[in-house]
Parts: C-alpha cells; structure tokens; sequence
C-alpha cells in the first residue's frame, strides 16, 4: 500500500472524501484549512470536515441528535451521505499512516507471541530442571516433574485471567 503525502491538492483531497472540487471550494470559503501553497493538509482538512460539515452533532457534543421525525430530507440525506464518506476516509488515511491495524493481523500476532512464551517457558522447566536437581542433590526426574506440573499450573492460571486484567501496557 502506498504512503499517503501529508498534503493533496484540492482535486485529489475531494476524491479522497467523495466531494466534488467545487463543493470543497465551498469548505474552503468555509473555513477548510488550505496551506500557502495551496493544497490541504489531509488529517487537519479531515478533522474540519468532520468538525464543520454537521453542524448539528457539534451542538449535541458530538452525539447524533434524536430524530425529530420519522420521514428523512434529500437534503439531509446527502449531508449524512457526505459525513459518512468523510468518516471512511479519514479511517483509510489513519490506516495508511500506520494508526490503525486489523483486528485479524492483531489477534493472529497476540496469539503467536503468547505461544512462543509458552514454549520459552516449557523449555525452561527442561533446562534448569537437571541443573536445580544436581544442585540441591534431588531425583532429576522427580525435580522435572515438579517443576513441569508447577509450571503448567502457571501457565494455565495465567491463560484463565481476562486480558483487561494485564492493562493498557503503558
């Protein structure tokens, strides 16, 4: 996937949110953020439209306000339409830049991370279980059973705790 610029040209940014470029002539009259050279920031341009473009949400503090009435504009039909493209497309630029990862991607490198230190841990109990025997003058087997069972015990305790009890990792 290619990398976004930072920047595009008001042609290019109306493609990205499904605009016409004389309907983001119309934003930029508005208010929409144009740069000296130009063009439009692409996350700052984003953000206003998603600030500016429903002006209703923005009195309600960001919360879709209850419908008044059960029957919908055309009007206010291609405003929603036109929130929903920019909603989308800000979604794609934050996953282009690296913000945002699938969730399949994320559940599937968890997994084989939390597998790889499961086996650290098996082949722990193998190597010091002869060494912990030797130094304490034990039966080796009977010192590796112990340390195998305990260290499973471990594993499967720590395989039962909710993943909201580990934290946010900060």
């Amino acid at each position: 996937m290619t990398k976004l610029n930072a920047s595009e040209t008001k042609t290019a940014f109306a493609a990205r949110v499904g605009l016409t470029k004389g309907r983001i002539s119309q934003l930029v009259a508005e208010g929409l953020p144009v740069r000296a050279d130009g063009q439009i920031d692409v996350a700052v341009g984003l953000a206003w439209i998603e600030d500016n473009l429903d002006p209703a949400r923005r009195k309600n503090g960001g919360a879709s306000p209850a419908p008044a009435r059960v029957s919908t504009t055309l009007a206010e039909a291609k405003r929603l339409h036109e929130i929903v493209k920019v909603q989308r497309a800000k979604l794609a630029f934050e996953k282009e830049q690296g913000l945002l990862v699938e969730t399949a991607a994320a559940t599937r490198t968890v997994f084989a991370r939390a597998r790889a230190e499961r086996d650290a841990h098996m082949a722990w109990v193998q190597r010091t279980a002869p060494l912990l025997a030797a130094e304490v003058g034990a039966d080796p087997r009977a010192t590796f059973a112990a340390l195998d069972r305990m260290m499973r015990e471990h594993l499967e305790n720590l395989a039962d705790m909710p993943l909201g009890s580990f934290g946010d990792g900060a």
